[in-house]
């Protein structure tokens, strides 16, 4: 392995750099870029892949720890939060110290927490332990696709990140599998020995395959009352949004979108941000494409939380019959993504994701004509709609976004996507417990008698879902002209 370059650039035009270093072009091997793709898929895989294991073993974790219902939230919300609050400042922590050096960072911590979480002696250790899991993660998020955006050429992104998310598909749909059969015959505790070794191998792989790195901003500060500003924001957005309809939950979301402005109008003043918020002001196709991203996964988050509780307590299947309905969608997702991706470097994303949208709006006009009567077969067509209609935009989008920005702000570019991705699942998740509460109280009351008012409530999020799909498909069609140069898109 030969010794590590180092690429860096200046992060801003107002000014030039404080330390100025030459630039020079990363010097990868097919093979070492081959290598490179799959330690950061096998770090992709292992997030929905715990998540989704570890999700299904919450009631256990309630009955070994004793306590409620509303406490396990907690497992789920304190890595989410965590993720988000940390992401924007690890990006640009990357481009000071170095992005494969906080990849890096990240997996050793995510070794660590997985090695630790088995021995936790209380619940709120394990939510602990779930916080670290955020950061780690939150290390990983904010360079995964600057790394692999920096070592392929944008004529090939496409495929990249369709295999990328192809992984996380993947992910998805054994983690509820494996994780059912773990936690039946071991024990929820095991559960994490089996990210101990993807941890290791996909440390290892980038480590080795990826001789050089990436600091864009050499040199620069750190601009610390933004990332304070930043992480107090989101928090007040997502925690927020998380427990609404709470009166202190509406009072901490005022809170954070008062904030927000703040947050946008402090960064734009300074020279060297904790975040490029002049993207969204300056770059028309990185700003619809970001925001058409938010409006994906505020519309169809939620989908298989409903569908998991409509086939279980309308259906009333077994939670294994349902949870094999339930591959059809992220399977066919898995299927499709690399060769969409492919696809995309090709066509102009726009149309793709376009497409993606109207058919993700055409799959969730279907799942509100569902009653307690409607055929599983008819279910399974709805779901491969949505599948291929979630493969046509993700990866397409991702390219979009990271094709039109320049190289030094690859860091924020990846935060935002990540950012708006993350925002959109707790949007979903509070428009669906929204309704929910609204028209039968809690999930715990789907009763024979109140199926009626269950279905009801699923069909109004469906509805909105809808609405946000289109809203998506307008963005992504008006996004604007495709790009396919190392540069910056027309704006």
């Amino acid at each position: 392995m030969s010794a590590e370059n180092t690429v860096s650039s200046a992060s801003s035009s107002k000014m030039p750099p404080l330390m100025p270093t030459p630039t020079t072009t990363p010097t990868l091997s097919e093979k070492q870029r081959k290598w490179v793709l799959i330690g950061i898929s096998l770090a992709s895989f292992m997030t929905p892949f715990g998540a989704a294991m570890l999700n299904l073993s919450l009631p256990e974790i309630g009955a070994d720890f004793h306590v409620s219902a509303h406490s396990l939230g907690w497992v789920s919300t304190a890595y989410l939060l965590s993720s988000v609050l940390f992401l924007v400042p690890m990006a640009r922590l990357s481009d000071l110290a170095g992005r494969k050096k906080l990849f890096l960072i990240g997996m050793v911590l995510a070794t660590i927490s997985a090695i630790l979480q088995p021995f936790s002696p209380s619940f709120w250790v394990l939510v602990l332990l779930r916080t670290l899991d955020g950061l780690s993660m939150a290390c990983v998020f904010a360079t995964s696709l600057p790394i692999l955006s920096s070592i392929y050429p944008a004529s090939r992104r496409g495929l990249v990140f369709g295999i990328n998310i192809s992984v996380i598909y993947i992910g998805s749909s054994l983690g509820p599998v494996i994780g059912g059969i773990v936690t039946e015959y071991f024990g929820w505790r095991y559960l994490f020995l089996l990210l101990i070794p993807l941890a290791a191998v996909s440390t290892f792989l980038v480590y080795r395959a990826l001789s050089v790195e990436f600091i864009e901003g050499k040199g620069e500060p750190f601009d610390k009352k933004g990332a304070l500003l930043y992480m107090i924001t989101v928090f007040c957005v997502l925690f927020g949004l998380s427990n609404l309809p709470q009166a202190w939950a509406f009072v901490l979301l005022a809170a954070g979108l008062i904030a927000l402005p703040i947050f946008i109008i402090y960064s734009r003043k300074q020279t060297y941000p904790i975040m490029q918020i002049g993207l969204f002001f300056t770059n028309k196709r990185f700003t619809r494409s970001n925001f058409a991203a938010f409006l994906n996964y505020a519309g169809t988050y939620a989908v298989i939380f409903l569908l998991s509780l409509y086939l279980q307590r309308v259906l009333m299947l077994p939670s294994g019959t349902a949870g094999m309905i339930l591959l059809v969608q992220p399977l066919l997702q898995a299927i499709f993504s690399p060769f969409v991706g492919k696809l995309s470097d090709r066509v102009d994303s726009r149309y793709l994701s376009t497409f993606g949208m109207l058919l993700l709006s055409v799959g969730l006009i279907c799942l509100s004509t569902l009653n307690a009567d409607s055929s599983i077969c008819l279910l399974i067509v709805f779901e491969v709609l949505l599948g291929i209609g979630f493969a046509f935009f993700a990866s397409p989008n991702t390219s979009s976004i990271m094709s039109c920005v320049s190289k030094k702000d690859y860091s924020s570019a990846s935060a935002s996507l990540s950012v708006m991705r993350q925002s959109g699942m707790v949007l979903s998740m509070a428009i669906t417990m929204c309704i929910i509460s609204v028209f039968l109280g809690s999930t715990e009351m789907i009763q024979a008698d109140t199926i009626p008012l269950f279905l009801d409530a699923m069909k109004m999020t469906f509805y909105i879902g809808t609405v946000f799909c289109l809203a998506g498909a307008v963005l992504s069609y008006f996004r604007g002209t495709h790009v396919r140069r190392e540069e910056v898109c027309e704006v």
